[in-house]
């Protein structure tokens, strides 16, 4: 029959000082060992008191190598490293990110007691890998971004068909994100160009969203306020029937069939103001 003392359990065990001590020394020796990491201890002089770890394979140093050496001394080249020891040393804990040895190091410095002297320690992350990944992802981020700017501006052209004349085809789905960044390229081509009419060619438009539609007299009323006149051609019956439930007032607003009727148009006024050369020959 066993005791009446209460018997031993793993738990109690494991809650035994020199039990957790063990323990930290394994996880550490398993980290240091396995994991590209690099730990270190510094007194209060900066002197290395501890130098291990994986991680060093990479710069080519020896765990212990700077071991009795000043951290000072030995980065001095890379400032920030030393003075994120320093500070530490001081009680202030920090993150970096450094280059060193043609590494990216992510280094967490942060403040100890040894002995009743303060001094720091460093644990150290081999980040070259995900420093490639990053760039290579914010490379891909920038690409697509200039490919996007291609697509939109190959969408949205602005043509000058004749003298002082613009025309912005316009195709597919038009929503306010795309019609605001038309309109100020639209307008700085009017400027530039010193256009006297800017024509708005909405035949290959299958939908406008609501907003859209109200940019779209947003857009001819900046182009009125530049000293040319904006003209919508091509509007589909789906695109008219947007305006019309929203009781845009189009009365203002020069309208044509198609793209031809609008340049017509515009050759016509031109002529009967004696500003152009007259209309190219109707095929």
């Amino acid at each position: 029959m066993m005791g009446a003392g209460k018997p031993s359990t793993g738990a109690e065990i494991e809650n035994e000082p020199e039990a957790k001590l063990g323990e930290a020394e394994l996880l550490l020796r398993a980290l240091l060992d396995n994991l590209p990491v690099a730990v270190c201890r510094y007194d209060r002089e900066g002197i290395f008191r501890f130098h291990d770890g994986k991680g060093l394979e990479v710069s080519g140093i020896k765990p212990g190598e700077h071991l009795g050496k000043s951290v000072h001394e030995l980065y001095a080249g890379v400032p920030e490293a030393v003075q994120a020891v320093r500070q530490a040393i001081e009680g202030e804990a920090s993150h970096t990110v450094t280059e060193a040895h043609g590494v990216t190091w992510e280094t967490w410095v942060i403040p100890v007691r040894h002995g009743g002297e303060p001094g720091a320690v460093s644990v150290t992350l081999d980040a070259t890998a995900a420093r490639l990944r990053e760039q290579e992802l914010r490379n891909k981020l920038e690409l697509i971004e200039k490919q996007q700017r291609v697509i939109r501006d190959l969408s949205t052209p602005i043509i000058e068909v004749w003298d002082k004349v613009l025309t912005l085809p316009m195709v597919g789905v038009v929503d306010s994100l795309r019609i605001s960044e038309v309109m100020d390229n639209l307008l700085n081509a009017v400027v530039n160009k010193d256009a006297r009419f800017a024509i708005l060619d909405l035949t290959g438009v299958d939908a406008v969203d609501t907003r859209t539609a109200g940019y779209l007299i947003e857009m001819i009323n900046a182009i009125r306020l530049l000293g040319a006149e904006g003209i919508i051609t091509g509007i589909r019956s789906n695109v008219a029937q947007t305006m019309v439930a929203l009781g845009l007032d189009l009365s203002g607003v020069t309208t044509v069939g198609n793209l031809r009727a609008g340049l017509k148009l515009c050759m016509r006024r031109m002529a009967a103001a004696g500003e152009g050369g007259g209309a190219p020959a109707a095929k």
